[in-house]
């Protein structure tokens, strides 16, 4: 969304790359194929600042009339509050209805968690995630990883939302990379564990 983070991620502006990201979806839909667009820095900007709705509203319309599955809001750099993601999902899900809204939320100043909740609230359907909280951006500065998959499984489950995903084995997996790095990751329900606790 940010014409200085596309110039450094894909040397293009911002409208450039949504050219192209149209054309490549259209063109793996007629070969029979799915396709989904992200808009990254959809929520601020690490040259920019703020990004204006309006203009991430824009680029949703325009990416869901390509033909994809779904279109991706991202706060590559982990800046959103819930109140601005509630606002935004929500405008971005009636712009492109019927397709649903994903969202992306790096918890570099941790709110990731909450901008889930909200996001989801507002009625996005698909949530990214990354296991005990891995990950980065190599160009968006001191961006963190995700919200820890196990996490956001945890939080929707306990408040009823049915995620499909298996729990347990989330948090042994992220035990697992935990030592297999060597070091503490960010991830707090594989440290903590689930409640209620299994019998």
């Amino acid at each position: 969304a940010s014409d200085s983070f596309a110039r450094r991620n894909q040397g293009q502006t911002s409208a450039e790359s949504l050219d192209i990201a149209c054309s490549v979806a259209e063109r793996a839909i007629a070969a029979g194929r799915r396709a989904q667009i992200t808009i990254s820095a959809a929520f601020g900007c690490p040259f920019e600042g703020e990004i204006a709705a309006d203009h991430v509203v824009r680029m949703a319309e325009r990416a869901a009339q390509a033909g994809v599955i779904e279109v991706a809001l991202a706060d590559t750099i982990g800046v959103a509050v819930p109140p601005d993601v509630e606002a935004l999902v929500a405008r971005v899900g009636v712009v492109i209805a019927p397709v649903p809204v994903r969202v992306h939320f790096h918890n570099t100043r941790n709110t990731g968690i909450a901008n889930v909740w909200a996001a989801v609230q507002a009625g996005a359907t698909v949530v990214d995630g990354s296991l005990a909280g891995l990950g980065g951006c190599p160009f968006a500065p001191r961006a963190t990883g995700n919200a820890p998959t196990e996490d956001i499984v945890y939080m929707l489950e306990r408040a009823g939302i049915a995620t499909g995903h298996d729990l347990p084995t989330m948090i042994a997996t992220a035990g697992w990379l935990r030592e297999l790095l060597g070091r503490d990751l960010p991830g707090m329900v594989s440290r903590s564990g689930p409640f209620p606790k299994a019998a």
